[in-house]
Parts: structure tokens; sequence; C-alpha cells
């Protein structure tokens, strides 16, 4: 939906504001709901997540409920054919941030200028209430998991009646929420994802996760070094030679707990260039994830003699090395090629624990490009809780558009052509 005249943008704002309506018909599913895990049977929940995603994991799950006083908060979701436990779901609650949201839209647009000044008079429409169906701090679709037996349509179903529930029991505490996103979906999951833009909620797409397959031929980082190209390779040693002056080191609990102000100025730099934000992450989430069971987590600081100048994390799980948060302080960035030592860093650490990809997030996709990533496209759904708002949401968000990028090839000719055959989500 769009609007091409400032009448129309005006008879939006006019509408009353009431509940949509959805008519979905019942699952036949029976779903449970909790707000702290310890009310979960673990076993049978990790069972059905099948270590498929690290973020639906009990041991994830319980350092990102141990990491928020207040800010976020979680709704366990158990869905039950008969006594059968066939579904699980984990949606957060948290709050919805834009940074300056007229930079996201098309400037051009008188519509769309008026709508972003309009929204800038209203706090409640640069901060609110969301519901996530998803991760918030992470790419990907790490929202729910269902037996195969259940079909797509009874998983909707049984998703959207979670939806409702969840939302009249917050509403019944007096903690309306404002909007609920569904999060991420890959494209073979588009015909799935369908169902949510058939029933009130705006479509739209987002930046790609820029994920790269993992040859199982490559044993070290110099054998992923040979399948570049020559332009490409010389680029990757040039970026390795700027950044010899620093020293790159893998963190402990205890590092972090010394460098904490660092690592919070530094993830600062970066959080707050984020054009969106779904939340926050807290110092205590990195000191909680140290504390998961095994080797999933890992965190490299990057250090100028005793300076910390960068930092980046990551997970490990079902193969995939997946890129959490960094930190930069850009003032070094350039001149000691930080931030591209960074990509060649989740590179090696893939292939030293024999991943098959490694997926780098969105944002930046040419540079990550440059390391060899692909594209992988991404849609999201979301719905205001009144049919105004809703509709504004939706005019606005129909001018989302992935960011502008020039995708280049870093491979020899031969490896990509193997490299192309690779299924990535």
């Amino acid at each position: 939906m769009s609007c091409q005249t400032f009448q129309e943008f005006k008879a939006i704002l006019s509408r009353p504001p009431q509940e949509p309506t959805v008519p979905v018909p019942a699952s036949g599913l029976r779903c449970s709901i909790v707000e702290q895990l310890s009310e979960v049977d673990i076993d049978a929940w990790n069972a059905l997540v099948n270590g498929e995603t690290l973020y639906l994991h009990s041991d994830y799950l319980r350092a990102m409920e141990a990491s928020f006083s207040g800010e976020l908060s979680y709704r366990y979701v158990r869905f039950y054919e008969e006594s059968r436990l066939v579904g699980v779901a984990a949606f957060q609650l948290t709050a919805f941030e834009t940074g300056d949201i007229s930079s996201n839209f098309a400037s051009s647009n008188t519509v769309v200028k008026w709508a972003t000044k309009w929204l800038r008079r209203d706090s409640t429409f640069l901060r609110f209430n969301l519901l996530v169906c998803g991760n918030a701090f992470s790419t990907g679709e790490h929202g729910f998991r269902f037996c195969p037996s259940v079909s797509a349509e009874d998983t909707f179903r049984a998703l959207h009646e979670a939806i409702e529930r969840i939302k009249a029991d917050c509403k019944s505490r007096g903690e309306r929420i404002s909007a609920i996103i569904v999060k991420d979906f890959y494209p073979p999951s588009y015909k799935f994802a369908r169902q949510f833009r058939l029933h009130h909620y705006g479509q739209f797409e987002v930046d790609p996760n820029m994920m790269m397959p993992i040859r199982p031929e490559w044993k070290s980082f110099n054998d992923y070094l040979d399948a570049l190209n020559s332009k490409f390779r010389t680029k990757a040693r040039g970026a390795l030679k700027k950044s010899r002056e620093l020293s790159i080191r893998r963190l402990t609990l205890e590092d972090f707990r010394t460098h904490r102000a660092e690592f919070e100025r530094l993830y600062d730099q970066v959080y707050s260039r984020a054009g969106f934000r779904l939340g926050k992450l807290t110092p205590e989430a990195f000191e909680n994830y140290f504390r998961m069971p095994g080797d999933k987590y890992f965190l490299f600081g990057y250090f100028l003699e005793d300076k910390m100048v960068g930092f980046q994390s990551g997970f490990e799980y079902d193969g995939v090395l997946d890129a959490h948060f960094v930190g930069l302080d850009y003032d070094y960035n350039h001149q000691y090629a930080v931030y591209p030592t960074m990509l060649y860093e989740y590179i090696r650490e893939a292939i030293a624990r024999g991943c098959t990809r490694v997926a780098f997030g969105r944002t930046a996709m040419e540079i990550k490009s440059t390391v060899g990533a692909f594209p992988v496209d991404l849609k999201l759904y979301i719905r205001h809780r009144s049919t105004a708002p809703n509709t504004l949401l939706r005019i606005l968000f129909s001018y989302i558009k992935p960011s502008e990028y020039s995708l280049r090839n870093p491979y020899k000719k031969d490896e990509l052509e193997v490299l192309e055959t690779f299924e990535l989500p």
C-alpha cells in the first residue's frame, strides 16, 4: 500500500483507532505460554529445536533472561497436538527505536516527508513496545520450530493464536503492545510467510544476510586465500599487513570484566550508527554468554599497544559461525584495517572450527562480498495495534528498500562455480 498525496496521508491519520480484524481459523493445536524458562521442560524443548538454531536453545535463552532487568522479557510458547509437543516459539517484548527515521525513507517523496515530520512530533512512534517473534539481536529464522508433521497453515494459525493471547495478557496488565514484528524469513520460507501479509501485516525487505560457504577442502586460512583471484588475494594480504601492529587476543570472562568500559564505548560507537534498533545488548549479556556450556561463544579484542580499538564476537551452532556484535573505534579503522581484519578473522575461526558457512549478518554488504560472502534476501512482517498507525507504517515501510551496493566476486572462476552450488538458506 502507498499514497501519493498529502490529502491521502491526512485521511489515514483521521481514521479512528481500532484493532484490525484478522479472521484466522483455529489451528487445532493447544498452546501454553509462560514467562520463565524454568517453567519449561528443557529437554523436550531442546529436542524439538534439535540444534538447528542456537537462539532457541535453552543455554542462550537462559543467558538472555539473566542479562536484562525490565528492558526485555520473554514469552515461551509450547504447542501441543493432544499431549505431544509439536512446536515451540520464543517471543521477545522490547522497545523499538529508530535513529534518524527520515534517512530510511525516500526523502524525495512528499508524503514520506510529511509522515516522518509527523512521527517526530509523537515520541511513541520513535520508541514503542514491540512484540518480536524471532530474535531482536540476530539475523535469521530464530523465532519458532515445529515438527514436520504440522502443516504450514496450522503453524501460522498457532503462531497467530499465541500472538493474540500475549497481546491480550499484556493489555490486561496495562502494558499495551504497540506493534508485532515477525522476523526474519529467507526465500525458501516466503510461501509460508505470505500468510502474514494476507492478514494485515505489512511486508518489507531489509538488507540481506551476507553468508559465505566454507569449502570442506579449506583446512587453513591459506587455503581460503588460495581460492581468491589475484586482485582480492592482494587486497586481503594488504589489509592483514595494515593490521600487523594490532594484537588480536581471544578474550576470557575476566578479560571482559577488566576492559568492560572500553567494550561499552566501542559497542556504542557501532550501535549509534544503526538506523533501526530492536534492542540494545547489555554488558551482562556478554558476561552470560561466557557462562554457556561448551565452546559456542567467542570474543576477540583488538589492541594497539594497551588501547582496545575493537572487538568481535560470535557463536557457533549447527555448522554455522554466526558473526554477532562488533565494536569499533572508527578513528583507527582505516589506518589499521580493523574492520576488514575482523571479517578475515571470522573466516579463519570458521575454518578452524570446521564450520560449513559464516553468517556475517546485515550491513556493509559490499565489503563483506569482497571477502567472499553472498547476499541472502530477507523479509519481515509488521503490524501496528490500531488501524491508522498500522496503515501508516505499511506506507512508510513500502518505501524501505535494501541498500544499494555493488556485489564483488573475489574468487577464481573454478572456485566460484563450486561455491555457487552450496545451499544457503
